[in-house]
């Protein structure tokens, strides 16, 4: 892969986009499984020898009772019901809270319609499967349930099972097959705005488990939202230039990518004469490359926090959907998407271009006063999170209106997706038009 570098005059960057298959996808080999397996991590790997670790994992599996109310155990990773495409590379299962006095853990997989398991030993609180036992938990897991518990246990004089923890996963048939391309930042956010620089560009497969190559690095503006069109052909990223928050670079997708003045265009040159600023949220390329989509004219409710969890509160309280044409050059609002007494953000093509799935939700101008002109509120010491999401809430309906070449229509509410008592965003549709996939929270 070449590296980034500076290039003289205009020229911003150097993106090197090959996407390429990597050689770390499905093992096309059948993982079956004839027989109980166990595994030993940790720094018991190397202080037990095969026997001790069946031996101890019988003895454990014999002292879980079943009628027992154990102290619940928090798992945090994989999540509770996950279903994991049928190529990707092993998660880390992870968990925490749990009482004094645990020095082992045991990870139990048991698997729908089958007799045998996998029995885990460690003594850290995470666990990562290799590649081989992975494949065996995917195949056995294919289209069906696995059952998995984690018990953590005190190896005294008495062999004790202090509290367990129990989620299911899945395996689907279908598979990412594509690259995602993703920043990879400095935590907390504060760090990553005052250091673009900092931040790096990898396009990777889920499949694979060597690290994913950057593609793009020492940027020396801030570059956000991004997207590649449907047909791979064009790649479009928010990329604040000569202190334009609203500009936008669209280009088309080579082995190396030089991005120039003409290669940007600015959402602020929609109805410039109001002296509303735009950032341009969200964007998206339509199916056919001809236009783009994009939340302008927005107001966003924001504020740091000095979390290296959550770092940063933010979301929209102002905005309209505009697009732009590619090849007129020309910025219009979508009628239908652009009521000024809502805010409408995260928009969306449906899989043929014919409609546009966007965010709604009434306008709050509570919260408009408390942001005010500064564009950012500050919070209380001591503040997090959880405590924001409390005190400054908003629900998202999902909606859909016909684009109608750039005309628009009237927007109606995505059933399953709207007034059901959640917030609904981030909409995106998959590539056969069956499904919406979107986040859902109670804020």
């Amino acid at each position: 892969m070449k590296r980034f570098h500076k290039s003289p005059a205009w020229i911003l960057c150097i993106i090197t986009a090959v996407l390429i298959s990597c050689a770390h996808g499905v093992m096309t080999k059948q993982w079956t499984l004839k027989q109980d397996l166990y595994f030993c991590e940790g720094s018991l790997h190397s202080s037990r020898s095969s026997d001790e670790v069946k031996k101890t994992v019988l003895r454990v599996n014999s002292a879980i009772d079943g009628n027992t109310r154990y102290q619940q155990i928090d798992i945090l990773a994989p999540y509770d019901g996950a279903v994991f495409p049928g190529d990707i590379a092993s998660p880390v299962f992870r968990w925490e809270n749990w009482p004094q006095g645990i020095n082992t853990w045991l990870v139990i997989i048991r698997f729908e319609g089958s007799s045998n398991s996998i029995y885990v030993l460690t003594d850290t609180p995470e666990w990562r499967p290799e590649a081989n036992a992975w494949e065996i938990i995917k195949e056995q897991s294919l289209e069906k349930q696995a059952f998995i518990t984690v018990a953590g246990i005190d190896e005294g004089a008495r062999l004790e099972v202090l509290t367990t923890g129990h989620i299911t996963i899945s395996t689907s048939k279908d598979e990412v097959e594509s690259p995602v391309l993703y920043q990879q930042m400095p935590l907390p956010f504060a760090a990553a705005k005052q250091n673009p620089t900092h931040s790096v560009w990898r396009l990777g497969q889920v499949s694979s488990y060597e690290e994913p190559p950057v593609i793009m690095k020492n940027l020396p503006v801030c570059g956000n939202c991004h997207c590649i069109s449907k047909q791979g052909t064009l790649f479009g990223m928010d990329m604040d230039i000569n202190g334009d928050k609203g500009a936008y670079t669209v280009a088309g997708i080579k082995e190396n990518m030089e991005l120039s003045r003409d290669d940007f265009i600015s959402w602020n040159d929609y109805n410039r004469a109001d002296k509303i600023q735009s950032m341009g949220l969200f964007s998206r390329i339509s199916p056919d490359d001809t236009y783009i989509v994009s939340t302008v004219k927005e107001k966003s409710f924001f504020s740091m926090i000095p979390d290296i969890n959550f770092s940063q509160f933010f979301f929209p309280i102002q905005g309209i959907i505009a697009w732009y044409s590619v090849d007129e050059k020309q910025f219009h609002a979508l009628p239908g998407a652009d009521n000024p007494e809502y805010v409408q953000t995260c928009p969306e093509w449906s899989h043929d271009g014919k409609y546009i799935v966007f965010a709604r939700a009434k306008t709050d101008h509570r919260l408009d006063d408390i942001i005010g002109d500064k564009g950012y509120f500050n919070i209380e010491p001591g503040e997090r999170i959880h405590d924001l999401n409390k005190k400054y809430q908003i629900r998202f309906d999902l909606y859909r209106v016909p684009f109608n070449k750039g005309k628009g229509g009237t927007p109606e509410p995505v059933v399953g997706a709207s007034n059901n008592g959640m917030s609904n965003y981030f909409p995106r549709c998959s590539p056969d038009g069956r499904w919406i996939v979107f986040t859902q929270s109670p804020t």
